[in-house]
C-alpha cells in the first residue's frame, strides 16, 4: 500500500504558504542580494520529472556533462501524481492492436489538431519506452502467464495501458531516479528559476541574439540567487493547470512557469486554449478538492451515477460510456451537476461496490487508501463523490519533431509543450509522452553542446539581473503585495470565466479582468529597495507572475477559436468547424504585446492515411441543453 507522503505534503504546503502570505510590500532585488556562484554544464535540465529525468539519462549516455535543477524535492514531481498508466500497442491482451490504431485513437481523440508526425514518433516508439522501463526494473503488473497486463482506458480501441496496481507515475520516478543515481547526475532540488539566460543577455555584442546560454533563479535552501551556464537547456518544467482553484495538479506546481519561461525568451505559444477537465476529482473534504480519482477507476469498471442513481453516461455516449473521451465525460459530469442532478458536495457518484474487495485491493490500492483516510469510506462498500478537475494542458511551447524550440541551444519537453495531443489528451499518453521525446530531447541537446564547444565564460555582473528602478517591468527577482491574493483572484476568474463550458462574454470579461490584474501586480507605487530572500512570497509572486502570461494567452486563444473541438467547447459555437478552424493557433511575444496567429493543420500522410479513412470518424461532440 502506498502512504500519503504526496497528500500530506500538498497539506503541509499549502498551509505553509497560506501562514507565509502575510507581507504587505512590493520589494525588487537590489545589490545587497546574496549572490552564489556560477554553476556550468553541457546540458542543463530544467525539471525533475519523468521528462526531465529521461532526457538527462539520454544526454549523459551521449557524453554530456548533465545537472538537473528540480523545483521540488528529489523523486517528488509532479509525475508522481499519474496513476493510472503508460500505453503501449504491445498486444499482450488484445493482438490485433498496433501502434497505427494507437496513433489513429491519439488522433481522434485530439480532433484532428495535433501533428501526425509526433504522434506517429509517440506511437511507433512506446512498446520500445515502456520494455526499457521493465528492463530497468519497472514492477508494471502482470498476468499469471507473465504477460504485461494492460487495461482499458477511455477512448481506446484495444487494451493497451500498463500500470502498477494505481500509481503507474512514481513507480516510473523510482525507475528513472535509480537510472540518474548509477550515472552519478546530479539534481539540485529547491531551485526556483525565474528566467532563461540569452547570449545577448549575458556576452559582448556581435554574438547571435537567440541562442540559450543558461538560468537563473533562486536556491531556495541556501536563500541565494544562483546562476547557471550551459551549452544547451532542456526545459521540463510542467505544464498549466494549477490557474484553476480546482486543479488534480499540487498547490505548490504547475503554474505555468515552464511556459512564460519559453515565451519571455521568445518561444512561440500553441494551443493554449486546449486544458483538460479530468472528470472525476474528489470534491470532499474541502482541502482535498480536485484530488484526482484515476481514470484506472473507470478502466477497472467503475460506473457514473447522479444523485438519483441514474448511469447518465448512457445518455451522452452510449457506446463506450464512462470508457468515453474525457472532455465528453467531464462535460456530461458538468451537465449534471448544473441541471440540479448533483450530489450534496456538488459532484457525481463514481461506483465500483459491484466489484470485489479483492480486485480493488489488487487494481485500485491508493484509490482504495486515499478515500479512506481522507474521506473515511470504503469504496468497496460505499460511492465515492466526483466532479470535473483541470487536470492536463494540451497547449504549450513550440518544438520541432526534435523538441527543439526557435531559439537554439532551447529544448522543451513533457507538459511544458504542445502538439502531440492536440485538443483532448488520450488517457494513459502523458507518461508515454514524457519518455519517448524525454529521449529525444536528452540526444539532441547533448548532441548540440558538442557542436558548441567551450563555454565562453563570462562576467558575473553580466549575469545578475536588471535592478534599473525606472524599467515599468523589471528584469529582477520581486515580491508583490499579497500575492497569494492574486493568485486566489486568477483562479476564480479563470473559474467563473474559462471552465469547461465557455462563450464570448464570460471570455470577455475574464480577459479584461487578466489585464486589469496585470497592470495592478506590476505596479511601481509600492517598490521597496529590499527584501529578504528566504521569505516564501518571492516564489508565490513569480508563480502569479507566469500565471498571468499563460492566462492572457489561454483566453485570448479560447476567443479566437469560434468553435467548439475537444476540450475547448464553446456555447455559443457548439458545432466543430473543420472549415474554418481545423488550424493550430500561436501566441507570440512581440514587445509588451501577445499577438495571436493561427496556422493550418499539417496534413496527415504515409500509412495513417488509409486507417483513419477506413474507419469513421468517432462523434466527439454533444450540445448540452
Amino acid at each position: 500500500m502506498v502512504n500519503f507522503i504526496n497528500y500530506s505534503l500538498t497539506i503541509f504546503r499549502y498551509y505553509k504558504t497560506f501562514n507565509y502570505a502575510t507581507s504587505s510590500v512590493i520589494a525588487k532585488l537590489t545589490e545587497n542580494m546574496n549572490f552564489g556562484s556560477i554553476r556550468s554544464c553541457d546540458v542543463l535540465i530544467i525539471g525533475g520529472g519523468s521528462s526531465g529525468l529521461r532526457a538527462a539519462i539520454e544526454a549523459h549516455d551521449a557524453g554530456a556533462d548533465v545537472l538537473i535543477i528540480s523545483k521540488n524535492r528529489k523523486g517528488d514531481p509532479h509525475t508522481v501524481l499519474a496513476r493510472g498508466g503508460i500505453n503501449a500497442a504491445l498486444g499482450t491482451m488484445d493482438p490485433e492492436d498496433n501502434w497505427m490504431i494507437h496513433a489513429a485513437d491519439t488522433l481522434r481523440e485530439g480532433e484532428f489538431i495535433a501533428d501526425y508526425e509526433r504522434v506517429e514518433v509517440l506511437c511507433k516508439n512506446a512498446p520500445d519506452a515502456v520494455n526499457e522501463l521493465v528492463n530497468w526494473g519497472a514492477r508494471f503488473h502482470r498476468e499469471k502467464d507473465g504477460r504485461l497486463t494492460q487495461r482499458f482506458f477511455g477512448a481506446h480501441t484495444y487494451r493497451r495501458t500498463v500500470f502498477y496496481e494505481d500509481w503507474t507515475g512514481q513507480e516510473i520516478i523510482r525507475v528513472l531516479m535509480d537510472q540518474v543515481s548509477q550515472r552519478r547526475i546530479e539534481i539540485v532540488d529547491d531551485v526556483y528559476i525565474t528566467s532563461l539566460l540569452k547570449s545577448g543577455d549575458v556576452s559582448e555584442k556581435g554574438e547571435a541574439p537567440d541562442e540559450i546560454k543558461g538560468a537563473f533563479g533562486i536556491d531556495l535552501k541556501k536563500e541565494e540567487i544562483v546562476r547557471f551556464e550551459c551549452k544547451s537547456l532542456v526545459l521540463a518544467a510542467g505544464g498549466y493547470t494549477r490557474v484553476y482553484a480546482v486543479s488534480s495538479s499540487r498547490i505548490f506546481e504547475n503554474h505555468g512557469e515552464g511556459v512564460a519561461l519559453a515565451y519571455e525568451a521568445g518561444a512561440d505559444l500553441v494551443d493554449m486554449e486546449m486544458v483538460q477537465f479530468h472528470p472525476t476529482g474528489m470534491v470532499w473534504p474541502q482541502e482535498a478538492v480536485g484530488t484526482l480519482a484515476t481514470e484506472a477507476i473507470r478502466g477497472e469498471g467503475g460506473i457514473l451515477l447522479n444523485s438519483k442513481g441514474e448511469r447518465y453516461m448512457k445518455n451522452y455516449y452510449p457506446e463506450r460510456m464512462e470508457l468515453g473521451p474525457r472532455d465528453i465525460v467531464a462535460r456530461a459530469t458538468f451537465n449534471e451537476i448544473s441541471a440540479g442532478r448533483g450530489t450534496k458536495h456538488g459532484g457525481v457518484w463514481l461506483d465500483v461496490t459491484h466489484l470485489s474487495k479483492e480486485k480493488i485491493l489488487d487494481r485500485l490500492p491508493t484509490m482504495y487508501e486515499q478515500f479512506k483516510n481522507i474521506d473515511g469510506i470504503d469504496i468497496s462498500k460505499e460511492k465515492m463523490e466526483v466532479a470535473p478537475t483541470a487536470h492536463y494542458s494540451m497547449g504549450g511551447v513550440v518544438v520541432d519533431i526534435k523538441c527543439s524550440t526557435k531559439i537554439r541551444g532551447l529544448f522543451a519537453v513533457g507538459e511544458v509543450i504542445s502538439q502531440i495531443h492536440g485538443a483532448n489528451r488520450l488517457g494513459g499518453n502523458s507518461l508515454l509522452d514524457t519518455v519517448v521525446f524525454g529521449k529525444i530531447a536528452g540526444g539532441e541537446a547533448a548532441r548540440l553542446a558538442k557542436e558548441v564547444g567551450e563555454i565562453k565564460k563570462t562576467e558575473p555582473s553580466l549575469l545578475e539581473p536588471n535592478v534599473n528602478n525606472e524599467k515599468e517591468f523589471d528584469d529582477g527577482i520581486f515580491i508583490v503585495k499579497e500575492p497569494l491574493t492574486f493568485r486566489n483572484e486568477i483562479q476564480e476568474l479563470m473559474k467563473q470565466n474559462v471552465g469547461i463550458i465557455r462563450e464570448e462574454t464570460k471570455l470577455q470579461n475574464g480577459l479584461k479582468s487578466i489585464l486589469e490584474l496585470k497592470k495592478e501586480f506590476y505596479s511601481k507605487d509600492n517598490i521597496l529597495k529590499e527584501f529578504k530572500i528566504d521569505d516564501e512570497n518571492v516564489v508565490i509572486s513569480w508563480e502569479v507572475k507566469s500565471s498571468l502570461v499563460v492566462c492572457e494567452a489561454i483566453i485570448r486563444s479560447a476567443l479566437m477559436r469560434q468553435e467548439s473541438r475537444g476540450a475547448h467547447y464553446r456555447s455559443d459555437f457548439p458545432k466543430l468547424d473543420d472549415e474554418k478552424w481545423k488550424v493550430n493557433i500561436y501566441c507570440r511575444n512581440e514587445g509588451t504585446e501577445m499577438v495571436l496567429f493561427s496556422d493550418i493543420v499539417k496534413e496527415i500522410k504515409g500509412p495513417l492515411v488509409d486507417l483513419l479513412n477506413a474507419h469513421v470518424k468517432a462523434e466527439h461532440h454533444r450540445e448540452f441543453e
